[in-house]
């Protein structure tokens, strides 16, 4: 058996003295900033792992231009470099308003209407067309990322009337809110079928869901994405109150989820988005699902070289609650530091992680097991398996929990516990290895040879150690299903000491 041609991401510096193994990966957003081959290499050299593809902006010829420039850079650099696109989702905004803006004051009085143009001073055109249907009297109108406050009070016909709570300029094709209804819109627009379509044809690694509401919008994405002969993992943006609501319910019938903070600060109070934000972790864990925090982790790198305090706190408060990923946004697409972003949220990563990883690991209690028929708490047989062998790389200081599998699903089981051990899934699926590259402490090796289950196994610690990411006498904690050309369930855990 032939050992794997390119090193393993992230684990080809386990002996190196010094050297560090980050757990927690990293999303940056591609833009004008970030899209040229010299930025976008020296991205991928200082740590970025996920390539964000925006498609509430671009052309889908300037997308493909991006996907192809990642992959052979990331061939390039021997790195796995998963690809994520981010639909637009049902985004609602103002028309066209009268001279480009106007300037509406607390008290005012104002009439919101279906329309793209605004033709009377007192009426705000809204994009959406089943307005009326879909808010009440009282309920909360806030527009421009919620710098304008407007409150219903009273609908007629079509009309709704407002009375300005906080005002200021309102400009054109501003976005606008409305945190205290469940709004009837699709979980797709036209828009973003044509963009999935498209995003399934050039091999995308996951798709991201906005402004998710309840389990049925990803449901919908899935029979979607199953219809046109994919699995693509489909990851649900938090963003909406009502999701919050759903949270379980979304967690479990989708493949990840998203903090997505801005938009959910300007749906509910600011003040609340910490809580929401360790909640959704929460969830995620609970389900073993991978977990993305986002917007504005560095956001002053927008304009300058160095993070506030405050952000690096941020950055280390994700880390600490649980994330698997932390995204950067505008700071990488649109800034001036797009490569001094990656590298400063990689460095305060591997900080955190180097004394948070001395802590006690988080199956010794943060996860409950959940409760059984008869009444008993008890794991399912694969995540026992996987909470013994993490438990025994942890007590034996092993080197890496090696996992053969061929879906990845035992790797993000272990991921759950957060070991100290770094875990390496080995999978003859090239998407499968991209797949779990959003996985906490998680680095993919692709093997052709998986099934040859005798070869395998035998071969395993020499293979590791010509790739130097083990010496002799470090030890191995390996899972498996035997026998592995039967394609079964992990069912062996196996310590081996490296001859």
């Amino acid at each position: 058996m032939q050992a794997q041609e390119k090193p393993v991401q992230g684990l080809t510096h386990f002996q190196a003295e010094g050297s560090v193994i980050r757990r927690c990966k990293i999303v940056g957003t591609l833009g004008p900033a970030s899209s040229d081959e010299a930025t976008l290499r020296q991205l991928i050299r200082n740590g970025l792992d996920i390539a964000r593809l925006n498609f509430s902006h671009g052309s889908h010829d300037q997308h493909r231009a991006n996907v192809d420039l990642v992959r052979r850079l990331a061939r390039e650099e021997n790195r796995h470099v998963a690809l994520l696109q981010d639909l637009q989702g049902p985004k609602i905004r103002t028309g066209k308003m009268l001279d480009g803006s106007i300037t509406i004051a607390s008290g005012e009085k104002y009439i919101l209407a279906y329309g793209t143009e605004q033709t009377d001073a007192k009426v705000i055109p809204i994009d959406y067309r089943e307005l009326v249907r879909d808010v009440a009297v009282g309920q909360r109108v806030m527009m421009d990322d919620g710098l304008l406050i407007l409150g219903i009070t009273a609908i007629e016909g079509d009309k709704v009337h407002v009375t300005v709570e906080e005002g200021g300029v309102l400009k054109s094709r501003k976005g606008v809110n409305f945190p205290d209804a469940k709004l009837s819109l699709p979980a797709l627009t036209e828009k973003d079928s044509r963009d999935l379509l498209f995003g399934i044809s050039i091999g995308v690694d996951f798709v991201a869901l906005s402004f998710v509401q309840d389990p049925a919008d990803i449901l919908q994405v899935k029979k979607m994405v199953k219809a046109l002969g994919s699995d693509v993992p489909v990851v649900a943006k938090i963003e909406k109150l009502p999701a919050i609501e759903e949270i379980d319910a979304i967690a479990r019938v989708s493949d990840g989820l998203m903090v997505a903070r801005g938009d959910l600060g300007v749906e509910g109070n600011v003040a609340r988005v910490p809580g929401y934000q360790k909640l959704i972790v929460d969830t995620a864990t609970r389900h073993a699902k991978p977990v993305i925090i986002a917007t504005q982790m560095l956001d002053s790198m927008i304009n300058n070289p160095r993070p506030t305090l405050a952000e690096v706190a941020d950055v280390a408060n994700g880390v600490l609650d649980g994330a698997d990923c932390l995204m950067l946004s505008g700071e990488v697409a649109a800034g001036k530091y797009p490569v001094e972003c990656v590298g400063q949220m990689s460095s305060i990563i591997e900080e955190v992680e180097s004394w948070t990883l001395k802590r006690p690991v988080r199956y010794e209690g943060d996860v409950e097991p959940p409760t059984s028929r008869d009444g008993e708490a008890s794991w399912e047989d694969h995540e026992a398996i996987a909470l013994a062998a993490v438990e025994a790389a942890d007590s034996l200081f092993a080197k890496a929990i090696v996992c053969l599998t061929l879906t990845g699903s035992i790797a993000r089981c272990m991921a759950r516990w957060r070991p100290k051990t770094p875990i390496i899934a080995i999978s003859p699926r090239k998407d499968v290895i991209q797949r779990l590259t959003m996985v906490w402490g998680v680095f993919g090796m692709q093997n052709p040879l998986f099934y040859n289950t005798d070869v395998l196994l035998q071969d395993l610690p020499r293979i590791l150690k010509e790739m130097g990411i083990v010496t002799s006498g470090d030890s191995i904690v390996i899972t498996a299903g035997i026998p592995i050309n039967q394609v079964r369930p992990t069912n062996m855990v196996k310590i081996e000491v490296i001859p």
